[in-house]
């Protein structure tokens, strides 16, 4: 049974595939071909496109518009040429057929250089930038550009016409383009005989007869003398002229090409009119005449006959087409049952699998998820510990190992007068170990904190410095007008960086003025000390660890610490970006 589905789909697809490739193939008729029997291939074209709806086939329907473009643009009917334009750009953007819209807007553009110059150039603006974004082959572009060369030269921008023309050669050269090359080589050649340069514009022409020397058909060939004939016209080389395009008019009637003929015929009616030679512009006019009418009236007769064939075999193919739809409608029937049941089942199994796979990946999600989380709370709780022990080693433990150790020493010493100097000193020292400590445990409750807390806390340290120096005196100036958030560990460090920086400016410096300068902008918050003190050399570390923790405290709450120093004095600064506060 399943055997069957699939034979049936194979044979289904198959056929489809089948009737894709023969619109497609109609589709990719040479412009030669339909150039030579317009009637004809509106025709083809218009049941090309009747059987791309029919199933549906959004490229074949968009493509057989296109060329019906063509063919009515060819016939001079410019107003349905240009709706069956649009139609197609529609579709071409629609299913995002970049390669199709570049070139069916490059069509539009090219097609209406003689009616709406304007809107020829933004069309084709329109197409050289879809080319482009979309990476679309070197091929497509260099034609592209050639068109674009066209229009430029019909606005008399010979400049930006010549740069086209020889863009788009440079790129077919690139390809190795045979075919394309002396299209750009006739272009230039054209241009350069218009401006009156016909010594460049004949060795541009004569290459490109070199190319067209080496293809098969007379189609390029028959193009290049007739290129030859309006350049001896240009030249008022009438009896030369009349010459080239007799052979232009024996050629294009041996091969069918109605186009050349009937433009050759035109030029000799001019050619000879000009020369007062009447009788052969006579001979012309009616030959003319008769191709044009025997070319209309083979295309009513055409239509005529088509029509009839229609209206006789209209009934056999409403029998045919009854009976073969009824069949297919079984047959689309039984495929659609089969093909519903399997669906449904693959369907099902799907979603069960899916549903296992959710929960099991659910489940991981939740476990890693959990063991983050647990990860980053032991080592939150590592930081804070470390960090106390840290605060208490480095102030309060190092404090208190001095007290110690100077106990120690009193025991040992004879004189009271020199015990009671040593017990006042300790005494001093504990009351700075009890700052210190008071200072940290305050530090740490300012969990959310902010720079307001901070400042009044300094202050304090500076009133209190203030009361026991004599020949220093240290100031502080606040210019930050918004208020920064800190966290308690921030507001710990910024307190222990400018308590070391008072300290060491106070032991060392011999300056008579300590500045404290807060500051702060929409992207940053940090402090500037500034002593007028003797100095230091910052390569030679005479403060042992002091500068060294100082920097550690600014980098660990995200800061950068900087030291300047001279013999004018010190400046140490600690500066936190804004993203970076509390």
């Amino acid at each position: 049974m399943l055997f069957i589905i699939f034979s049936l789909f194979i044979c289904s697809n198959s056929n489809s595939q089948s009737k894709l490739n023969d619109i497609d193939n109609i589709n990719s008729t040479p412009y030669e071909e339909i150039v030579s029997d317009l009637q004809k291939y509106e025709n083809i074209f218009n049941k090309n496109l009747s059987e791309a709806k029919r199933i549906g086939y959004e490229k074949g329907i968009a493509k057989s518009l296109s060329n019906l473009a063509l063919v009515h643009y060819l016939k001079g009917d410019y107003d349905k040429s240009t709706n069956y334009h649009i139609e197609a750009i529609e579709i071409f953007e629609r299913n995002k057929m970049y390669d199709e819209l570049s070139n069916e807007y490059g069509e539009l553009g090219y097609q209406m250089k003689r009616r709406n110059l304007g809107k020829a150039i933004e069309f084709m603006q329109s197409a050289i930038f879809i080319a482009e974004k979309n990476n679309l082959s070197q091929f497509k572009l260099s034609k592209l550009y050639d068109n674009y060369g066209v229009l430029k030269e019909m606005g008399n921008e010979f400049d930006s016409a010549f740069y086209y023309y020889n863009k788009a050669l440079q790129i077919k050269k690139s390809l190795n383009d045979s075919i394309g090359i002396p299209y750009s080589l006739n272009k230039i050649a054209a241009l350069k005989a218009n401006l009156g340069n016909f010594k460049e514009a004949y060795e541009y022409l004569n290459l490109s007869d070199e190319f067209r020397n080496k293809e098969k058909g007379e189609f390029g060939r028959l193009e290049n003398l007739s290129l030859h004939g309006d350049f001896l016209v240009f030249q008022n080389r009438t009896d030369e002229a009349i010459k080239k395009f007799n052979e232009v008019f024996h050629i294009a009637k041996q091969i069918n090409y109605s186009y050349l003929m009937l433009y050759s015929l035109d030029n000799l009616i001019k050619l000879y009119k000009k020369g007062k030679d009447y009788e052969q512009a006579l001979d012309k006019m009616e030959l003319y005449t008769t191709l044009k009418d025997s070319i209309d009236g083979y295309n009513i007769r055409s239509r005529i006959a088509q029509l009839e064939i229609a209206y006789e075999t209209q009934n056999k193919d409403r029998v045919i087409s009854e009976n073969q739809l009824k069949l297919k409608a079984k047959e689309q029937q039984l495929i659609f049952t089969i093909s519903s049941l399997i669906l449904i089942i693959i369907i099902f199994i799907g979603v069960y699998k899916y549903q296992q796979l959710k929960k099991k990946k659910e489940l991981t999600e939740f476990e890693f998820k959990a063991k983050i989380k647990s990860a980053e709370m032991e080592k939150k709780l590592s930081d804070e510990k470390l960090r106390i022990s840290r605060e208490l080693h480095d102030n309060i433990g190092s404090q208190l190992t001095f007290i110690i150790s100077s106990l120690d020493n009193i025991i040992y010493k004879n004189s009271i007068a020199e015990s009671k100097n040593s017990i006042n000193a300790i005494r001093d020292f504990g009351r700075n170990a009890l700052s210190d400590l008071r200072n940290t445990i305050w530090a740490m409750k300012q969990q959310n904190g902010t720079f307001d807390s901070l400042y009044l806390k300094v202050n304090e340290l500076v009133s209190k410095l203030n009361e026991s120096l004599n020949d220093l005196t240290i100031e502080i100036n606040n210019e930050v007008r918004n208020d920064f958030s800190l966290t308690s560990t921030q507001i710990l460090n910024l307190y222990r960086i400018i308590q070391e920086a008072i300290q060491n400016a106070i032991k060392h410096s011999k300056a008579s003025l300590i500045k404290i300068h807060f500051s702060g902008s929409d992207s940053e918050f940090g402090f500037v000390i500034t002593d007028n003190g003797k100095g230091f050399n910052l390569n030679e570390n005479q403060f042992g660890n002091g500068i060294t923790n100082m920097k550690k405290r600014c980098s660990d709450i995200g800061g950068e610490l900087y030291i300047e120093s001279n013999y004018s004095g010190t400046k140490i600064g600690c500066f936190l970006n804004k993203s970076n506060s509390g």
